[in-house]
This record gives C-alpha cells, structure tokens and sequence, in this order.
C-alpha cells in the first residue's frame, strides 16, 4: 500500500470511526463542564480513540512502533475518561512508558550523559521528568476545541518530513478527528487522546538520536509547551496546587475575555506553524526571528488581552 493510500485512508477511517462511535461516546462519556472547563454543555469525550486504532494500525504497518509503545497510555486515558481513576495511577502508567521508551531509544539518554557515569543519575532524572512532563503539558493543553489536535497535525507534519514518513498515518489520523473537534466540538479527545499524543511526541524526539533534532522540536511544540510550563511556573510561585484544574493558561484567559475556540486555536496552530516552515527554510537567523516574534506576541498577549493571570 502506497503512502498516500494510507494517509488517506486514515484520514477516512478515523473520521467514520469517530462517526459511528459517537452515539455510544454520548451515552457512556461524557465530560461535564467544571470549573476548569471552556465549554458550557456536556459534551461527548473519549474521542481520541479514533485516531489512537487507526493511527497505531496503519503506523504499524509502516514499522513504527511509537504509537504501539504509547498505547497502554490510552488505554489507561480511556479508563479515566470513562471512571476517573486516581492521578498517582495515571502518573505510574506515564513513568513506565518513559522509561521502556528510553530503554528502547536509548541514543539520546547517552548522549546527554556526555559518556560520563557521575551524569547517569541525574540524566535519567532529567528525562523522565521531561517526558511526563511533556504528556501532561500537552494534557493541560487540551481545553479548547482543536487547539491539541490543531498544533499535533502540524508538528507531525514536521516529523514525518524530518524524522520519518511513518508519522503521516497519525496526521491522517488527526484530520479525521479535528472535523468532529473544530468548534462547536461534537467530540473531545478526552485523556485517552493527549496522553497518547504526549507520549508519540516523546518517542519522536528520543527516536531522533541527535542534539539538533531534539531541539528543533522542542522549538516547533513551544506554543504549547511554553504556555503549560509558564503557567506551572507562575502557579508554583504563587503557591498553589499544580496539580488541580484551573483556568489559567493562556489560551484560556483568552477565550475568557471574549476569544472564539477557533480565533484561540488558529492563532496557537499559526504559531506552530511559522516556526516549523522557518526551520524547514533551514535558516537559523530566520528560524530566531519567528521564535522572537512568536514568544513576543504571547507575552503582548498575556499582557494586553487577556484577563489578569489572578
């Protein structure tokens, strides 16, 4: 089967699957508005399933075994999604996909101990750490009606073009999703979705196996990530509970003080955006200017439009 009969195939999949499955995610999912919340009414979660079967299977088929790796996740997320298990569980199944990830990529982990032993604990500390981070970040970013799934196809995208062809079943898959997800959602991805998508994206930047990868997709996901972290940072300072909802990220402040979902997420997905075609370009002083204009606007924003952190 030739790559563009599986990219589009996925895409076909994963959208009649999401279609057929949404009357039994109606009745058996369903993420009620808290206070954590952008939307108002109950609305069908669990959604990711779509991309997770038809992403994995196809990715599978082209000898990618990332989303297979990443999939106890899911499976995990769905759990909660639909019981709400305890966080210490969900936290236990994101370390020991970390660590089977790094046992399995193990390119970079040596790399950063720069062949010294003294640097061997506190690495590996560095990176387990780093990676559910990177889960739960893109966890909290899930909050706004195709924001996740928006900025995922494009930094997929980027993997697919950079790193290997097989990431394009999950940008497939992902298309198929976002139809049903764009705003008015009829359907959220729900922790079985950005979980897995957090855990895809740390196995393709350990897979890489170089300094100059790693980084280049730290760069292309910072919309995002920077947003998660900052707030995690700012909420630490103030001496709250990190790990309680709250409505404080920026793209939530945003859509507080009168932001549509979409205006939100396209303004998020362009800034993923500028900054992968200008690392594409291959230009360094090009790729600091999109980065400097990109981080200079999400600071004019938090400063100037949307409501007060506190």
């Amino acid at each position: 089967m030739t790559l563009g009969l599986i990219f589009i195939f996925s895409i076909i999949l994963s959208y009649f699957f999401l279609k057929i499955s949404l009357p039994l995610l109606r009745r058996k999912v369903i993420d009620k508005p808290n206070k954590r919340s952008s939307h108002l009414l109950p609305t069908p979660s669990g959604g990711g399933l779509s991309f997770v079967l038809v992403g994995t299977t196809f990715s599978l088929i082209m000898g990618n075994y990332i989303p297979l790796i990443s999939l106890p996740l899911a499976i995990v997320g769905l759990i909660d999604d639909y019981l709400k298990i305890k966080r210490r569980f969900r936290y236990i199944a994101q370390l020991l996909t970390i660590i089977f990830m790094l046992i399995i990529f193990p390119k970079i982990f040596i790399l950063f101990t720069f062949s010294s032993k003294i640097l061997f604990i506190p690495t590996l500390l560095f990176l387990i750490l780093f990676g559910t981070a990177v889960i739960n970040f893109f966890n909290f970013m899930d909050g706004m009606d195709g924001l996740l799934a928006g900025n995922m196809i494009v930094i997929f995208t980027m993997g697919a073009f950079l790193v290997s062809r097989t990431y394009f079943p999950i940008v497939g898959a992902l298309i198929g999703f976002i139809i049903f997800n764009w705003h008015p959602a009829k359907v959220f991805m729900g922790d079985t979705g950005s979980t897995f998508l957090g855990a895809i994206f740390f196995g393709l930047i350990l897979s890489t196996g170089d300094f100059d990868s790693f980084i280049k997709f730290i760069l292309i996901s910072s919309p995002i990530l920077l947003d998660a972290f900052v707030s995690v940072i700012r909420r630490f300072l103030k001496k709250q509970n990190i790990f309680e909802p709250h409505k404080l990220h920026l793209y939530q402040r945003l859509n507080q003080n009168g932001w549509s979902h979409s205006s939100v997420s396209l303004l998020y997905i362009s800034g993923t955006f500028l900054i992968s075609a200008t690392i594409l370009l291959g230009n360094i002083q090009v790729t600091f200017f999109s980065l400097f204009f990109v981080f200079g606007l999400g600071f004019w924003l938090d400063k100037k439009k949307a409501i007060p952190f506190f």
